[in-house]
């Protein structure tokens, strides 16, 4: 009976080029401590960009309220916005290419409402596309971008506050708080 030890070896490969391309899992990303309790506001409160805010603050360490009057910084979105521009279409009429997009803005204030991180905007998009004869699919198909798509502003919101320039805006604003 043969051993195979290929098989370990390939595991191994397989680990050695995922993060050789730059890839790994998203895990707790550092926030400034005056976030690590946070009342998040939208207008779609259950929407996918919502919820997975939620989920990498609460992978950070942040403790979500539920309401304002409990939070020391609140998360507000702004605006979350979807658009389909047609890119072109072939010469039969039968393909169409579209680009998708999600445009994203954002602040944080403190729990009086001045202004923490000023509203910042965020887009992500991506084409698509559609053949005359699935349509039906290629809505299924754009509400699936439409979610990768939020779940990636998410992150980038997540990165966006935690970079140094945001920290220290942070830092700056609550100790000046403080010593007023």
């Amino acid at each position: 009976m043969k051993k195979h030890y290929s098989y370990p070896f390939l595991a191994f490969l397989l680990a050695a080029l995922l993060t050789g391309c730059g890839f790994h899992l998203q895990g707790e990303t550092k926030l400034a401590q005056p976030l690590h309790r946070m009342y998040i506001q939208s207008s779609d409160p259950y929407g996918q960009l919502a919820r997975s805010l939620e989920q990498d603050l609460k992978i950070s360490k942040v403790q979500l309220v539920s309401s304002p009057s409990e939070a020391s910084t609140i998360l507000t979105i702004l605006r979350d916005d979807t658009s389909q521009e047609l890119l072109s279409v072939s010469g039969t009429q039968q393909t169409r290419q579209y680009n998708l997009k999600v445009t994203v803005a954002f602040e944080i204030t403190d729990q009086k409402g001045r202004s923490i991180v000023s509203p910042q905007t965020l887009s992500e998009s991506r084409t698509i596309t559609v053949q005359s004869n699935q349509v039906l699919g290629s809505s299924n198909e754009a509400n699936l971008f439409y979610q990768q798509m939020r779940r990636v502003l998410a992150h980038a919101i997540i990165n966006r506050i935690a970079s140094r320039e945001v920290t220290s805006a942070i830092d700056h604003a609550f100790a000046h708080t403080e010593q007023t």
